[in-house]
């Protein structure tokens, strides 16, 4: 409520009831009935306008207003029974008093609640502020800051809820782990400079042949991987197949040189069921040991893979 409709409601009321006290108004029905209530004791002067708290100053605010209509009322009766003015004087200016200083604790009451809603205001800013940077500080914790795909960390979270969605589904779940091929000898003859740029465009490459769904992520070093849901082992091979070829025909442009990209060799395995996340990396990265063993620039899968023994 604004302080000056605060002020027009006392203002109001205050006329009203003055107008009846000074024209010797016979008392309301409900006044004999008033006058038999206690008299409201006067407010506490010993509460400071600044020092009390809102609340406090309500109340007393209230307790003046309740004290004024009890000395209009009781004025009313007195002069009404005795037919003296004197007292209606001293009465009526009492009165004006209480409602002057009600009026002063109700606009200081309003200024307090505009200052608490001011910093209520700033608080939930503050709060949106504070979560926006911790949305953004979260995304830098899952991204790899060299090709900008979900690091290491975000592909962990994207399994365990595969996983999950798996035990859920049943629908087939692919990983792949793939290697490029030589590339330390590419960091020595050309630079890391050169190396970070291959980095950068096999990310690019491999992006434009996934589905949406799918995850490529940088697991560390020239090592990616990728979550293929939904994906059978034949239509994950096909995949490899495919970003192979394209890997081939996308020569990098170095600046002083136009250099191939390196090749890749991959491994991939398919989720078993009941199967932990750390047996199908380890299968994973046991294809993608086999395919470097075998020469190379190649793509196996669990398949070839002997056995495990017995537990």
């Amino acid at each position: 409520m604004s302080e000056l409709r605060i002020d027009r409601l006392v203002q109001n009321e205050a006329h009203r009831q003055l107008s009846e006290f000074f024209l010797y108004a016979q008392p309301r029905p409900d006044t004999a009935a008033a006058l038999t209530i206690a008299e409201p004791p006067p407010p506490d002067q010993s509460d400071g306008m600044d020092a009390a708290d809102p609340a406090t100053r309500l109340e007393r605010c209230i307790s003046m207003q309740a004290r004024a209509i009890f000395l209009l009322e009781g004025g009313q009766r007195t002069s009404h029974e005795t037919g003296h003015s004197a007292h209606l004087e001293h009465t009526g200016a009492e009165i004006l008093a209480l409602l002057k200083e009600a009026i002063g604790h109700e606009r200081t009451i309003v200024q307090d609640y505009r200052a608490l809603r001011a910093e209520v205001d700033s608080l939930r800013t503050e709060r949106d502020e504070l979560a926006v940077v911790l949305r953004h500080t979260e995304a830098l914790s899952l991204t790899d800051e060299l090709t900008g795909l979900p690091n290491r960390r975000a592909f962990v979270q994207r399994l365990d809820q595969e996983l999950s969605r798996n035990q859920r589904t049943g629908q087939p779940l692919a990983m792949v782990l793939l290697d490029i091929d030589n590339f330390k000898a590419i960091n020595d003859r050309y630079g890391h400079y050169v190396g970070d740029m291959i980095l950068r465009c096999y990310a690019q490459s491999m992006v434009r042949e996934l589905r949406q769904h799918d995850l490529l992520a940088r697991y560390g070093g020239e090592e990616f991987v990728l979550l293929l849901p939904e994906t059978l082992l034949d239509d994950a091979r096909n995949a490899m197949d495919k970003l192979s070829r394209r890997i081939r025909r996308e020569p990098l442009d170095a600046g002083d040189a136009c250099i191939d990209l390196p090749t890749f060799s991959a491994g991939i395995a398919c989720l078993r069921s009941g199967e932990s996340a750390t047996t199908l990396i380890n299968r994973a990265d046991q294809s993608l040991y086999l395919a470097k063993r075998l020469g190379r620039d190649r793509i196996e899968t669990d398949e070839q893979l002997p056995p495990s023994p017995a537990p």
